[in-house]
């Protein structure tokens, strides 16, 4: 006890027994030595000795060994004269029996405060506990640190804590204070039985001083460690049952106090409240997985911002898909953006404060937008971008949704639908023209046209007839292929006859060009014979277009790898750069044909990519390196021993 307490209480009873007091370990050493060789062998009783000349009465006030009172020193009145206080025989009788009720008072004074400092230290730590447990969201994690705390707060050799399922039936149990030794000696946990069931049946604090006379008490399982005095507090709150607590074999004392209990259930409210906020913390994740997973399915690309600071804090799989690079929120808007350049319609860069997804946020826009995307692999995307900014309670802008939908190929459909339209009446238009006009001028002037001229005129009626012929047979033919319907009849075919044929054809339409056919004698394939014919004249048709007057045009066939490989090759411009990842797509016609207004709609090399593939071959290009261009188609080839 702090000499500031003590010494007005040692004050007050020096003057009323008329002689001087102090404790032990203010008095001198000569004192203390002898004071304590009494005192410790005479339990709570007064002891006189002599010293240094004088004599002194001491008596323990406190278990502790130096928590002695020592009186003197004093002399009797038949002592040798001396300066120190007399007592005579009445007032050192006195002296004894006013030492014993302070050393019992001083006692007192000294356990309430130890008590009052052991409380108050145990309320410190639950409550600096309690707010490192309110922290914890990992149920587990908060149980384990509950149990253990409990433990330690009331000085228990066990504690466990036991979650109630459905029926009260214990789910989960945790222990504290028991070695893994003893754990595993348990065949099973306690299902919540016996007086543990008590607690969740009765919700009040049970407290035993012997844990086995209960009439409740159902023994305790083999393995099971034994088990004196018992403390245990059910955790509820709002009405439902959450678990309970208990605590085993009181140290240092027969049972718990009144006091352990109260501090249990103090720490019983802290659980309640951390379990509580684990279930929450635990349903909020489960609804945001099951939200993840709902936007996941979604087909359009779904992004989530947040202001104070501007982040992006979810995104679905579509997202990333779109934008070319994986999304990991929560990321800053600023490296969201900056991954993928915005630009408007004007192909001019987009500022910040211009983004669909940033006026959301910041204005509370709400709209449509068409946004062009630069992609990391350097693809320029056309996105459609609906945005929407989410209010608190209050109304204030917490966050904005953006939903983007990958337009490019609307876009392209769009472009392709008004080049077709401009291609077709333009290749229409011509033939028609032709045919229209030969035959008006036949009907009204055959009779005076002379042999010659009218034989021109039917001449070039036929031949922009066959080329209005092939125009239709294309469009039906793309037709089939875009509905699944290009059928096929494979058989064995002989290439060189196909490749022969399909080269006399194209000599009667333009008989100004040489053609150099070397094809390998003998050379059979697995194909349909009239789309394979098909395919080669639209090849030697675009050599025709593109290839200079007099420049030969060459056909060759031959084995390759157990395929029947057939290359159809001019000498004219060849194919730009730019066009050549495009050639094989529909109505699309290369730069260099549409500034020298070479006729045609962009489908013949789309048409044969579609038939050789359906016949189990490829088509590519190749570009010599002393100019023109090679068109190879491959067939799968017939052994010549099969």
């Amino acid at each position: 006890m702090p000499r500031e307490i003590l010494q007005p209480l040692i004050g007050a009873l020096a003057t009323t027994i008329g002689a001087p007091i102090t404790t032990l370990l203010e008095a001198p050493p000569t004192v203390r030595r002898a004071a304590l060789q009494f005192v410790d062998g005479a339990d709570d009783d007064v002891v006189a000795f002599e010293t240094d000349g004088g004599r002194f009465l001491a008596r323990r006030y406190h278990r502790h060994r130096t928590a002695v009172l020592v009186l003197g020193p004093y002399r009797r009145p038949d002592d040798s004269p001396g300066e120190c206080a007399t007592l005579d025989a009445v007032m050192e009788e006195r002296a004894r029996a006013a030492l014993g009720p302070a050393a019992a008072g001083f006692g007192q004074a000294v356990s309430d405060r130890a008590e009052r400092l052991e409380l108050s230290s145990q309320l410190e730590l639950i409550n600096s506990a309690a707010i490192a447990i309110t922290g914890e969201l990992t149920l587990e994690t908060v149980l384990r640190r509950i149990v253990d705390l409990a433990r330690e707060v009331v000085g228990a050799r066990y504690a466990a804590l036991g979650v109630a399922g459905p029926g009260g039936i214990l789910s989960s149990f945790l222990t504290s204070g028991m070695n893994p030794e003893e754990e595993a000696a348990i065949p099973e946990p306690p299902h919540g039985k016996g007086v543990i069931g008590l607690l969740v049946q009765e919700r009040r604090t049970i407290r035993l001083p012997d844990l086995r006379e209960h009439p409740a008490s159902v023994g305790f399982p083999p393995g099971h460690p034994s088990m004196t005095s018992f403390l245990g507090v059910p955790i509820f709150s709002h009405g439902r049952v959450l678990g309970n607590l208990y605590l085993t074999d009181k140290r240092f004392a027969r049972e718990f106090t009144d006091e352990d209990a109260r501090l249990v259930e103090l720490l019983a409210r802290y659980a309640a409240v951390a379990i509580e906020n684990a279930e929450l913390y635990r349903h909020a994740e489960q609804q945001q997985v099951r939200l993840q997973a709902i936007i996941d399915q979604l087909p359009e690309a779904v992004i989530i911002l947040e202001a104070n600071p501007d982040r992006v804090t979810l995104a679905n799989t579509q997202a990333s898909g779109l934008l070319g690079w994986e999304v990991q929120p929560p990321m800053s808007l600023e490296e969201f953006i900056g991954r993928n350049p915005r630009y408007g319609l004007d192909n001019e860069p987009m500022p910040r404060m211009a983004v669909p997804m940033v006026r959301a946020l910041h204005e509370g826009n709400v709209g449509r937008s068409e946004v062009r995307v630069l992609r990391p692999d350097g693809r320029m995307i056309a996105i459609l971008v609906n945005t929407a900014p989410l209010r608190d309670d209050h109304g204030n802008i917490s966050a904005a949704i953006a939903v983007f939908q990958d337009i490019t190929q609307i876009k392209d459909a769009e472009q392709l639908k008004d080049d077709f339209l401009s291609l077709i009446s333009h290749e229409l238009r011509t033939p028609l023209t032709t045919i229209q006009g030969g035959a008006m001028l036949l009907l009204q002037d055959g009779n005076q046209i002379d042999a010659d001229t009218r034989q021109l005129l039917l001449g070039d009626m036929a031949g922009e007839s066959r080329r209005l012929a092939d125009l239709v047979e294309n469009m039906v033919q793309l037709a089939n292929i875009r509905a699944g319907r290009l059928g096929m009849d494979t058989e064995p075919i002989h290439v060189g006859a196909v490749i022969e044929r399909a080269v006399k054809a194209m000599r009667e339409l333009a008989p100004d060009r040489p053609f150099a056919v070397n094809v390998d004698r003998d050379l059979l394939a697995i194909g349909d014979a009239g789309r394979i014919d098909q395919v080669v004249r639209n090849l030697l048709q675009n050599a025709v277009k593109y290839a200079p007057p007099g420049c030969p045009i060459e056909v060759n066939a031959s084995r390759e790898d157990g395929m029947v490989v057939v290359a159809v090759r001019d000498h004219g411009p060849g194919i730009a750069d730019e066009d050549l990842p495009f050639v094989f797509d529909r109505f699309r016609r290369g730069s260099r044909a549409a500034h020298t207004s070479t006729a045609g709609m962009g489908l013949g090399l789309y048409l044969s990519k579609h038939l050789v593939e359906a016949q189990g071959g490829r088509i590519w290009i190749e570009r010599p390196n002393d100019g023109g261009t090679r068109v190879l188609f491959s067939l799968p080839r017939i052994p010549p021993d099969a």
